[in-house]
């Protein structure tokens, strides 16, 4: 965790920008093992890796263009009244159940950069990587041994788990994820993860979906790991950015775990940031971890306590 977070921080350091950032943290979290995304993904009910990923960012246009497009357009969302620098403009990319790229987030990156889709899936996705110079592996290569023995001891105790009870084991070492904001305003948000595992064949979670499991706007951005239909139900991440224009980023997650409680009886997780820096954080589940990096306190690495699980009457 700790050495996935110096490499996002390095890329700041060196005046990179907030995409490139995530994506870098991500990446370092997909190549190992101990993660539920890239190499450590867990595997589905075949015993196969089908991985998914996104990515998100907002950047501010160039003033004299954002002046332009207000004199054009003279209604604007309600959410954006209260941001009084330049607009921002928005692009994401996703890929779901792929098997065959090692870092899915960078996958994800090439289809907002280099396509004119959001999300692409499975082989049609691994197809694309291939144009696009991202080089194929072969399935057995993504599966680590960690995951293949976590898979056998699932299958023998088949009988004993449910799915919600799949989920919360996966919430140990789960989805991974990165939010950032860089010198030039841009915000950015990245998620990866291998999904629950045992799950189905063809499965996608929350974490390819926009506006669930990954979600960047003017006014911030979020990231998120737990139980993906829930996540996808409540379109958490994006509910959580959204309310932003109204509250401080720790007291928002802790809102936006607790409304998931009430609605679904989930357990989530999520990070948060807003368009000054400021980061919030807050789940329900066993256990989560974060690392967080600002110039002024640098790296930190905290694991968090869980809110009250209860719903609200």
């Amino acid at each position: 965790m700790l050495a996935a977070m110096r490499a996002g921080a390095q890329v700041l350091r060196d005046g990179g920008t907030a995409l490139d950032a995530v994506v870098a943290t991500v990446i370092a979290l997909e190549d190992h093992p101990l993660f539920n995304a890239g190499y450590g993904s867990l595997l589905n009910s075949e015993g196969h890796v089908e991985m998914d990923a996104s990515v998100m960012v907002a950047e501010p246009m160039p003033r004299a263009t954002a002046a332009r497009k207000d004199k054009a357009q003279t209604k604007r969302p309600r959410h954006l009244d209260h941001i009084d620098h330049a607009d921002y403009t928005v692009t994401a990319g996703a890929v779901a159940a792929v098997s065959r790229v090692r870092n899915p987030v960078a996958l994800a990156r090439a289809v907002m950069e280099h396509s004119p889709h959001i999300m692409m899936a499975a082989a049609g996705a691994e197809s694309f990587a291939r144009k696009v110079g991202i080089r194929l592996v072969r399935p057995e290569e993504m599966i680590s041994e960690r995951a293949r023995e976590r898979w056998r001891l699932r299958k023998q105790q088949a009988a004993m788990a449910d799915a919600g009870a799949a989920a919360r084991a996966a919430m140990g070492h789960g989805t991974v994820g990165a939010v950032a904001v860089d010198a030039r305003g841009a915000i950015a948000a990245a998620t990866s993860t291998g999904g629950v595992p045992g799950k189905l064949f063809g499965r996608v979670g929350d974490s390819a979906v926009i506006g669930a499991g990954t979600f960047a706007h003017a006014l911030g951005a979020a990231s998120a790991t737990g139980q993906g239909e829930a996540i996808i139900l409540t379109a958490l991440c994006r509910e959580a950015v959204l309310a932003l224009d109204g509250g401080a980023p720790d007291a928002i997650a802790r809102h936006a775990i607790a409304e998931i409680i009430d609605a679904t009886g989930s357990e989530a997780g999520i990070i948060v940031v807003d368009r000054r820096g400021r980061i919030g954080y807050a789940h329900n589940a066993a256990s989560m971890q974060v690392a967080s990096f600002d110039a002024a306190r640098g790296i930190r690495h905290l694991w968090l306590r869980p809110i009250a699980t209860a719903r609200r009457s």
